[in-house]
Order: C-alpha cells, then structure tokens, then sequence
C-alpha cells in the first residue's frame, strides 16, 4: 500500500489530505503543528497503514490545503475544531483514533473534551499544554511570533532546506538527512516570481481569541485513555504544565524523548508506544 492524495471542500475550503491503508480498516486522523503539513506523518502513517486507515489533512492555509479569504476568522482554533468536525463528517468518520502534534495537540484535546467526545476513542498529544498562550515559555511564543508571520523567499531549495534546518534541529527529535530533504521537499511552495517559501499563509497566526471554555476544563473534560509525549527540553510543554496535565489526567500513559519541541514522531521508539496504545 502507499500512499494517495485527496480532496474534500468543507465549509467552503477545499482541504487536501494524505491516506494511507484501507479505507475499510479504523480510522487515524493525524493532525500537524502550526505552520507544518499533513505530510510529516509520513512515518507514522507508513508504520500504521497495514491495520489503520490513516488520514492526515493540511489544515487551510497549510501545504495544499486551500487559504482562507478571512484569515482573521477562518484561522481560528474554534474555526479550525469546526473546520475538523466537518471533514470528519465529510469523510463518514463516526470512530477514530487520533494523533495531534502541538496545534493539532490542543485540537485533539478541544475535540475529544468537546464535538467529538462520541467518536474519538484514543487520544494522542504530542509536546503540548491546554493553554499554550499561558502554558510556554514566553521565549517560546515570542520566537513563534516572530518567525511565523515572516517566512523566507529564497532561490533554491537548498536553501530552504537550511532554513529548515536551523528552525528545527535542536528542537525537533533527531532526523536524518535524508528525512530533512523530504521534510523540504513537502514543505515548499513556488512564489508568484519563481522563488522558494514554505508551504503556509503567513496570516495563520491569528490571535485575538477566544470566548471558549477554559482550554484546563476542556483537557479535565477528556475521558477517552491518553498518550501525551513531551520533549525533556521542550519549551511548548515545560514541566510544570507536563506536571499539571498529569495531575489532572492521572491515568494519561506519557512518553518522553531527548529533544525539544517537538519529538517527530519518525523512529521505532516513538512510533511503536503508538501502535502498542491503538491496540
């Protein structure tokens, strides 16, 4: 099996995802971080896919997901749980498993404690609190702040590949060369004069939120079983939200990599305490 690229418009955004396996197998919806792509499952979903049907979508304004025309709106973390809940709905998906990595973390959290506590029957949270506005570091979310809104044009993809490369490593789980040049290759887009930029809307970080409930009640809220990862050095998950989280889920199975925000999910030791947990 391998994997196929597919289309599904929901609430107006035509939103590319990444399946793998059979569509008759139970479903594992992977959702990515906040400026990344469905694409960096890849070898997850190339682990899972003989007994999973994994799905992993480019949230809009990601990879090649469509961009919003109201990025103040549509990029949103309740619009984002809205826009999930339609394309579970689109793709008839009434149970499934799910891994989120830091964004898609907090909106696997807002969607098991919330529209879709019926169908979600595992939860993985990878490198992220409840709150991450509160939770972080505040270095942490200044960085955010500061590179997310202004992504490089640059000539080639080498050189965007060591953009890359001193965005991530030291905060991401070690990964090869080889897994770095994939990682460029998914995550690149053409500019109108030709150039090199990664694959996102600079307008995706949108603050101004939220009248929503308290994203600590939402996580208490939870009662499917969890598996939380954290990085040892994260700066998104620092110890005493990692704390907090497990004295509010006591239960919560965790697992911790050498690595800062976040583990990649790309090695035999992080992906197996997956599959052991889905099983």
């Amino acid at each position: 099996m391998s994997r196929s690229d597919e289309f599904v418009t929901v609430d107006g955004i035509e939103i590319h995802y990444s399946a793998w396996g059979n569509s008759a197998d139970p479903p594992v919806l992977c959702v990515h971080g906040l400026s990344r792509n469905g694409r960096d499952f890849d070898p997850l979903a190339r682990d899972l896919q003989d007994d999973y049907h994994v799905i992993c979508p480019d949230i809009p304004g990601r990879g090649w997901s469509e961009w919003a025309d109201e990025p103040a709106e549509r990029y949103t973390n309740a619009a984002l749980v809205e826009t999930l809940v339609g394309f579970c709905d689109a793709l008839e998906l009434e149970s499934l498993r799910y891994v989120g990595t830091s964004m898609g973390g907090g909106l696997g959290m807002a969607l098991a404690g919330g529209p879709l506590a019926d169908r979600i029957e595992r939860l993985v949270v990878n490198d992220v609190p409840p709150n991450p506005e509160a939770d972080a570091e505040p270095e942490a979310m200044g960085r955010i702040v500061e590179y997310v809104p202004n992504p490089p044009t640059v000539g080639t993809l080498s050189e965007l590949e060591d953009y890359f490369r001193d965005l991530y490593e030291g905060r991401f789980s070690e990964m090869t060369d080889d897994e770095y040049r994939r990682l460029t290759m998914t995550s690149a887009r053409r500019t109108g004069d030709g150039d090199f930029a990664p694959a996102y809307d600079p307008e995706i970080l949108v603050s101004g939120e939220d009248d929503g409930p308290d994203p600590w009640d939402v996580w208490a809220a939870i009662d499917v079983p969890i598996l939380l990862f954290r990085g040892v050095d994260s700066d998104i998950l620092p110890a005493d939200a990692y704390e907090r989280m497990l004295d509010v889920q006591p239960d919560a199975e965790t697992v911790e990599i050498d690595c800062g925000h976040a583990p990649a999910l790309n090695t035999p030791e992080q992906i197996e305490p997956i599959r052991e947990f889905f099983a």
